[in-house]
């Protein structure tokens, strides 16, 4: 631990605030890891508990602890920030940022396309459409399942094809195809996890979950990919870039 003593200009639950984070980060304390409790804590630092719960609650608000009530302060997972701001490759981001990700593939299928994303894609309900359903994973954590769909006569070798390489990057597949995306249409709201959603993602059911709902287009406005996104609450979170007029 270090020395608080040598610090003794900076309020007491900064420092502590402090090397609690440094503990984190440096892995001195693990991911998932349970704290001792609130009196061991600050006995150990020679506070009052209300002071370490001050430096405790920045922490919590940091997304570094997360508090189940009745049970303890817990070390938070490795989060997953996303900017929404541009289309982005998720795989690439991700190990640009220095995460370890991967990807399993739960569904590859042709399928009817049903109301809503015959509607989001241009097609008559019914139409051949190609499901892609994916559980994308994070530093070893389940964190999105990712179920995308295209139209089978735009993308008609798609089923046939080795999906494992192409999913990775659809974005520069469907250009190769001829359909360069330009924009995409999202919507973002919070539900709760459903059993099969609850199971994939490794959390509890009715667990909060962030659900996503997009379409993206080309430049001349024809729909290429549909999806539909269960992220983990726990886990997930979204950045956009606003801008003034």
């Amino acid at each position: 631990m270090e020395d608080l003593n040598s610090l003794a200009s900076v309020p007491q639950y900064i420092r502590i605030r402090d090397d609690l984070r440094r503990r984190i980060l440096s892995g001195e304390l693990s991911r998932g890891e349970k704290l001792p409790s609130e009196e061991d804590l600050s006995a150990s630092y020679g506070v009052s508990r209300m002071t370490l719960r001050q430096s405790m609650t920045d922490l919590i608000d940091e997304g570094l602890l997360y508090r189940k009530h009745g049970v303890g302060t817990f070390v938070a997972l490795q989060h997953f920030a996303r900017d929404h701001s541009n289309l982005q490759n998720f795989f690439e981001n991700s190990r640009q940022n220095g995460l370890v990700v991967d990807e399993q593939v739960l569904e590859m299928s042709v399928i009817p396309a049903r109301l809503q994303v015959a509607k989001a894609l241009d097609l008559a309900e019914g139409d051949q459409v190609v499901r892609m359903k994916t559980l994308r994973i994070v530093e070893g954590n389940p964190i999105t399942i990712h179920e995308a769909y295209v139209s089978q006569e735009k993308f008609s070798d798609l089923a046939e094809s080795d999906f494992t390489s192409i999913s990775k990057d659809l974005l520069a597949y469907y250009e190769s195809c001829g359909y360069k995306v330009r924009r995409g249409v999202q919507r973002l709201d919070a539900r709760s996890a459903e059993p099969d959603v609850a199971r994939l993602l490794d959390i509890e059911e009715d667990a909060p979950v962030l659900y996503k709902e997009r379409t993206l287009y080309t430049e001349e406005g024809i729909p290429v990919e549909f999806l539909y996104c269960h992220n983990r609450g726990d886990l997930y979170s979204v950045t956009f870039i606003l801008s003034a007029k």
